[in-house]
């Protein structure tokens, strides 16, 4: 028995108890008897909803060898510690969707130490030849090592290769590296890839709970650092909820606050985008080095919040294309609709679509030398 099904029938049980032992004081009684009956409906309600109707999500499995994450400042969140981890996801019915190993090292970023996944390495040249910006597009979740889009680039381009990118991160942690680490450094002959989808607009504004990191604010063509992402919380749909004891109330009332919080980010945010990525390629030319946004322009469904800002985010990726910004979008070499290349029943690329992306990536990278 669940520790929520335990809890609604001690309560309902209590609360029927004092229908009873008040039943000679009628105004109390009735008073009662109405908590009693909106608890029970509700208690009926929650336990249909969780066993029925509640959508069942993947899940990752805890071992002593799983990939943590602990809180980090100013990127908000990274994971925990170096080292050798394996990672597993089920599906709700008990499936295996993946098992992967990821093996993460230590890099210095100005102030603070940055933990991230290996890229390939090339004995004969040291030096990072080419770095790799992003989410976990970049990260290369679901898949081993040697099987994420930087590595095979680097085998492909036989350059060493640099793994930037991270879970949950958007276009705000990209902008944040890059800024600590390559804004002010020599980068004669480094190549610079910034794998882009849509949601890292969304999520560099601060509207999701779990993108935290730093935030910036634009004034004219000028960005300034500004701290961290004030807090997202959904206190109301807590309390709501008898503190969570409702998951549906709570589900309910937070999905209605995200879709609202995405119809209200305003036009700004995608200027700011459009001002982060024009510096990264400012910055890379004026330093020595070559910029190329990788636009993983995934189709979205119905539920994606990003299809209210699809011509915005269309218009400044064109504004940028005719700035000078060197561009591939992945649905010139894949159809990003196909199925085929997303693990099933998580989202991921798989290692196919890696393949075939750093395969025209490694010959576009040459060419951009």
């Amino acid at each position: 028995m669940s520790k929520n099904l335990a809890f609604f029938i001690v309560v309902n049980a209590l609360l029927i108890g004092l229908v009873f032992l008040t039943r000679e004081r009628r105004k109390l009684n009735n008073l009662v008897l109405l908590c009693t009956t909106v608890f029970l409906t509700l208690s009926i309600v929650e336990t249909a909803y969780r066993n029925f109707f509640k959508a069942r999500k993947p899940y990752l499995v805890k071992t002593n060898n799983s990939m943590s994450f602990v809180s980090q400042q100013p990127l908000g969140l990274q994971v925990a510690s170096p080292g050798a981890f394996s990672s597993t996801e089920i599906s709700p019915s008990g499936d295996t969707i993946y098992h992967a190993n990821y093996t993460i090292t230590s890099d210095s970023i100005g102030s603070y130490r940055f933990n991230h996944r290996i890229g390939f390495s090339n004995p004969r040249s040291p030096d990072s030849g080419i770095v790799f910006l992003g989410c976990s597009f970049t990260f290369g979740e679901g898949v081993d090592d040697s099987a994420s889009l930087p590595y095979r680039v680097g085998v492909l381009s036989n350059r060493p290769t640099l793994n930037l990118g991270s879970s949950g991160y958007g276009l705000h942690h990209v902008y944040k590296i890059f800024q600590d680490k390559f804004a002010n450094a020599d980068n004669k002959g480094k190549l610079f890839v910034y794998t882009m989808i849509p949601d890292h607009v969304l999520r560099a504004s601060g509207i999701y709970e779990w993108s935290f990191g730093p935030s910036y604010k634009l004034a004219g063509d000028t960005l300034t650092y500004t701290g961290s992402l004030p807090p997202v919380n959904h206190t109301i749909a807590y309390y709501s909820s008898l503190f969570g004891c409702f998951s549906f109330i709570k589900d309910m009332i937070v999905n209605f606050q995200n879709r609202q919080n995405a119809k209200r980010v305003s036009a700004a945010e995608y200027q700011k985008a459009y001002w982060m990525i024009r510096r990264m390629d400012q910055y890379s030319r004026s330093t020595g080095g070559h910029f190329i946004l990788l636009f993983w322009d995934n189709v979205s469904d119905a539920r994606d919040p990003n299809r209210y800002y699809r011509q915005l985010l269309t218009a400044d990726l064109d504004r940028l294309r005719s700035d000078g910004v060197d561009m591939v979008n992945v649905s010139d070499i894949l159809d990003t609709s196909d199925p085929k290349y997303y693990i099933p029943k998580d989202g991921h690329p798989t290692a196919a679509a890696y393949d075939s992306v750093a395969t025209f990536l490694a010959g576009h990278l040459n060419s951009s030398k």
